[in-house]
């Protein structure tokens, strides 16, 4: 069975969490035959898939990037992030049980009692390319967390926060599994806010996002381009000096927002809702690992 995740030109926490994630929990049934394809942790429900290969599907969301795939008997669906991919999909209700990064409560202990950062933001991987955030975190006194970073990094110094900023979903999905308080940043490029709701509806969190401004003009530019494929690839061919214009001003007013997010009142799911998404999915993995025992004995 093959693992499939979304892997950009640079490395994404939240799509690397795969290649971490699922060898702990399902040793040895992983290669790469596509005659089944595995789709665990991201906004990976497309329509382009093989359509002869077995998709099984575990915890995967739908982003709205494509068109939403049409199941048919070679789609398996244990679980979905949340209620609107559950609804694109023509899927029941209960099949909306949460991101399957939440299993990482399986894989690690609790955050440590020690922090050693008052307060962290860890930005969405393309602000991370785009911005000029690691900046904004110094003028701001908040630590910085570099998305693109190894997974082991980033795992660290989230449970190392006392409280988290989020502009990259995975970033407060994974400090509410490893209950560390966050606040959510709607994302400075606009296409990547819907599944942010996806996965909250799961979990019953009532999710309403602060608004970050953009760090730098190029990152401005960007998201006043999105929905214009052509204008987006002209801001990034020819863009590149509005780095230079107004750094200092545009810093300063990213860095006084984002302390005023550091204060703002945290969220965090309900111990209830993140534990009972818990089980139902150690529940599917219990059963994913019967079925493909079966399989393999036919």
């Amino acid at each position: 069975m093959k693992l499939y995740y979304y892997r950009c030109s640079q490395p994404n926490f939240g799509d690397e969490l795969n290649a971490w994630m699922w060898p702990r929990l399902l040793p040895d049934m992983f290669d790469d035959r596509e005659d089944e394809i595995f789709l665990g942790i991201g906004s990976i429900l497309f329509p382009s898939f093989p359509a002869r290969s077995r998709k099984i599907v575990f915890g995967a969301g739908y982003g709205g990037y494509t068109a939403a795939p049409k199941l048919d008997a070679n789609w398996t669906v244990y679980f979905v992030r949340g209620h609107h991919t559950a609804r694109a999909l023509g899927l029941p209700e209960a099949k909306a049980v949460g991101d399957a990064a939440i299993l990482l409560r399986s894989c690690l202990g609790p955050a440590a009692a020690n922090k050693r950062y008052q307060a962290s933001f860890i930005p969405h991987w393309e602000s991370a390319r785009d911005g000029s955030w690691d900046a904004v975190c110094q003028v701001a006194g908040i630590h910085y967390i570099d998305p693109r970073r190894p997974v082991d990094d980033v795992l660290e110094q989230i449970r190392a926060s006392e409280v988290v900023v989020a502009e990259a979903m995975h970033g407060a999905i994974v400090s509410d599994a490893l209950r560390v308080p966050w606040v959510p940043a709607r994302p400075v490029q606009g296409d990547h806010r819907m599944k942010w709701f996806d996965w909250a509806s799961a979990l019953e969190i009532d999710l309403r996002p602060h608004l970050l401004p953009a760090s730098n003009l190029l990152e401005a530019a960007l998201a006043a381009a999105r929905g214009d494929a052509i204008r987006v690839r002209r801001v990034r061919r020819y863009g590149q000096g509005l780095r230079r214009v107004l750094p200092g001003y545009m810093i300063e007013r990213a860095a006084a927002r984002l302390a005023q997010l550091a204060r703002a009142e945290p969220c965090l799911s309900s111990e209830r809702a993140i534990c009972s998404a818990h089980q139902k999915m150690l529940e599917h993995l219990d059963a994913l690992r019967r079925d493909q025992a079966l399989r393999r004995a036919a």
